[in-house]
C-alpha cells in the first residue's frame, strides 16, 4: 500500500542552469523545458514504472535469451512501492508530467568496503529518450544532496547495457564500471580437453579441496590489478551444505587428481533482479589456477554445467563479474553478452555538502 501523505516535506528543486562544455551536447536544456524534481507520488508510479518497461523491453528485443519477469509495468510497480513509502523515490517532471524517476536503497558496507552507499538497481531509475541526459542532471543533483545528508560515501547505480547515451551520462558525472551481469542461451561451448584434464560435478566429499581453491580465489581478489576488499572464503562445510541444496553444483577441473579450478552454480540467476528467474541457472564463482590458465579448462567445465543443467529445463545462465579482473573478463565476456552495467562514484570530498 502506498503511503505518499507519510513522506517529509522536499520542496520542489528546478533546474535549467546546464553547462554546454560535454561533447557532442550531451547537455542543452533550454529554461522554458525546465526539469521539476519533487518526490514520486503513490499516483505516479504507474507512469515510473512504463518508463521503465519501455526500456527494458527493447533491451529484450535485442537480447531474446533475456526473461520477461520485469517486461510488465506491474513487476516494477511492485518494487517501487515500498521505496515511495520510505521517501526514496524521487520524480522529474515536464509541464507536469512525469518524465523520469530515481530512487535508491541506503546500503551500510557495500561490498565489504565499509562504506554506507546509496544504491539505484536498474529498475529504480529511468526516463525517456527525449532530454535523457537532462532528466537525469536534474535527478541526480537533487538526488545527490540527499545522499551526502544521510551520510552515504559513495553512489552506485545498475544501468541496462543497451543505452550508450546514459552510458555516457554517467561516465560524464565520475562514475565507473564496476561490475557487469550477462547472459548466455545454454547451448554449451565445445571445448576439445586435453587428455591430461577431467571435469566432473563435485561431490560432499570434494568440499575440503573446493575450500583450498577457494582460499587461492579470494586472495586473487585482493591482490593487484584487481583489489577487491577482502571477503571471506568458503571453508569445507560450507562448500558441503551448498552441495546438498536442491539444484545447486560445483563443476571441478583437475589434472590427474589434483584439482586447479572450479565453477559454482546455483538455480535461480545470480546479481542482477532481471536475470532472476527459476528457469536461469547462475553461476556464483569461478576459479582456475594461474597456471593451468589458457588451456580451456573454464570452457570445458562451462560445457558440462551447461549440458547438465539443460537436460534439467534451464533456459539461460546468468553471471555477473568484476570489470576490472582483466582474466575473468576476458572470459565471460567471449562466452556471455552484457545485460546490466554497475557503476559507482566515490565523491573526492565526503561530508561537506553545504
Amino acid at each position: 500500500m502506498c503511503a505518499a501523505a507519510q513522506l517529509p516535506h522536499t520542496p520542489h528543486l528546478t533546474i535549467f542552469e546546464m553547462t554546454s562544455s560535454y561533447p557532442e551536447s550531451l547537455f542543452h536544456l533550454s529554461q522554458e523545458d525546465c526539469v521539476q524534481i519533487s518526490p514520486l507520488l503513490c499516483e505516479d508510479i504507474p507512469s515510473a514504472a512504463g518508463l521503465f518497461s519501455g526500456n527494458f523491453r527493447a533491451l529484450r528485443q535485442a537480447l531474446p535469451d533475456l526473461p520477461n519477469t520485469l517486461e510488465s509495468p506491474s513487476e516494477t510497480t511492485s518494487r517501487l512501492q515500498p521505496l515511495q513509502a520510505a521517501g526514496r523515490l524521487l520524480a522529474a517532471r515536464q509541464n507536469g508530467i512525469v518524465v523520469g524517476y530515481l530512487g535508491w536503497y541506503i546500503v551500510p558496507n557495500f561490498r565489504n568496503s565499509g562504506r554506507t552507499v546509496a544504491y539505484c538497481p536498474e529498475w529504480a531509475h529511468a526516463a525517456g529518450q527525449n532530454d535523457l541526459a537532462e532528466v537525469y542532471a536534474a535527478l541526480y543533483r537533487h538526488a545527490a544532496g540527499l545522499w551526502a545528508a544521510a551520510d552515504c560515501q559513495a553512489h552506485a547505480l545498475t544501468l541496462l547495457a543497451n543505452d550508450p547515451l546514459l552510458k555516457k551520462f554517467w561516465f560524464w558525472n565520475g562514475f565507473g564500471l564496476l561490475v557487469v551481469d550477462a547472459v548466455r542461451s545454454m547451448q554449451p561451448p565445445h571445448a576439445p580437453l586435453s587428455p591430461d584434464f577431467q571435469v566432473r560435478r563435485a561431490s560432499p566429499a570434494d568440499a575440503r579441496a573446493l575450500s583450498e581453491l577457494d582460499i587461492e580465489h579470494r586472495r586473487h581478489y585482493s591482490a593487484s590489478p584487481v583489489f577487491m576488499a577482502s571477503m571471506q572464503p568458503t571453508d569445507a562445510a560450507a562448500f558441503e551444505a551448498f552441495l546438498f541444496q536442491p539444484g545447486n553444483s560445483v563443476w571441478m577441473a583437475l589434472e590427474g587428481w589434483h584439482p586447479v579450478g572450479f565453477m559454482r552454480f546455483e538455480p535461480g540467476g545470480h546479481g542482477s533482479d532481471v536475470l532472476v528467474t527459476a528457469d536461469t541457472i547462475g553461476i556464483s564463482g569461478a576459479y582456475i589456477r594461474p597456471p593451468y590458465r589458457g588451456k580451456r579448462l573454464a570452457v570445458a567445465i562451462l560445457e558440462a554445467a551447461l549440458a547438465a543443467y539443460a537436460e534439467l529445463g534451464f533456459t539461460r545462465c546468468a553471471v555477473d563479474f568484476e570489470s576490472f579482473n582483466p582474466e575473468a573478463t576476458a572470459f565471460w565476456l567471449k562466452h556471455f553478452t552484457p545485460v546490466c552495467y554497475s557503476i559507482m562514484r566515490v565523491p573526492e570530498s565526503l561530508g561537506t555538502w553545504d
